[in-house]
């Protein structure tokens, strides 16, 4: 699967003209995607037309990582307006990159299907993705419905409620999480539930559903701040 990906990205890599400047010793690009690529699988019922690989700076110099941002299209019109972008976004920054102490632009916000950002470091070794399409919020009626009755069953998921301090509310679905980011072989939805809260601190328990084979697949504790 992932030879393919690499395949259908291949000629569409792009490397920031700040890091060529650096002629960073050890950032080879074609061992970064080899050896950096996480698995990506589309979003169910969708497939991937075509990739962009960005290799993007991290507006330092010297550079401390390297942003690896990863642009998937469904069609051939959505991939084309992305590339429009990029070509545009490229005279942009050649237009201000003859003086290295001043700031340039770089490939942020180019418009995809689904968008990723890869933290490498100067190596190329993949330390963290992040899962940025604005749509991962976006869960349907039918979708929560789904995953609270698969909630239901799970035994975790009933010990949760009966050992927790104080009710804070039901089980929330708040986004979708892609396999790269969960290392999970499918996409789930990640369900929270409040399990004790404190002025702006909540505490509680996160599953990991997936819709499609029923079941939960992987929980884990989280805290945070309001």
């Amino acid at each position: 699967m992932q030879n393919t990906l690499f395949a259908k990205c291949r000629k569409n890599i792009v490397v920031h003209p700040r890091l060529a400047y650096q002629n960073l010793p050890a950032f080879d690009v074609e061992q970064v995607t080899l050896g950096a690529f996480p698995d990506f699988v589309p979003f169910p019922g969708k497939e991937y037309h075509q990739l962009i690989l960005v290799f993007d700076w991290d507006h330092k110099l010297p550079s401390r990582k390297i942003f690896g941002r990863v642009h998937a299209y469904y069609n051939p019109e959505s991939f084309s307006v992305a590339w429009r972008e990029i070509q545009i976004r490229r005279r942009e920054i050649s237009a201000s990159n003859d003086f290295p102490e001043f700031d340039v632009h770089d490939f942020e916000d180019i418009p995809a299907d689904e968008n990723y950002q890869l933290h490498l470091n100067l190596e190329g070794d993949c330390r963290k993705v992040e899962f940025l399409s604005t749509w991962k919020h976006h869960i349907q009626e039918s979708e929560r419905e789904r995953v609270l009755e698969i909630l239901e069953t799970d035994l975790q998921y009933q010990e949760v409620l009966e050992s927790r301090r104080q009710s804070c509310g039901p089980a929330k679905p708040v986004m979708w999480v892609p396999p790269c980011v969960s290392r999970l072989p499918v996409w789930t939805v990640d369900t929270r539930v409040l399990t004790y809260c404190e002025g702006p601190s909540m505490w509680g328990r996160f599953f990991l559903v997936d819709l499609w084979g029923r079941q939960v697949l992987h929980s884990g504790n989280f805290h945070m701040r309001a």
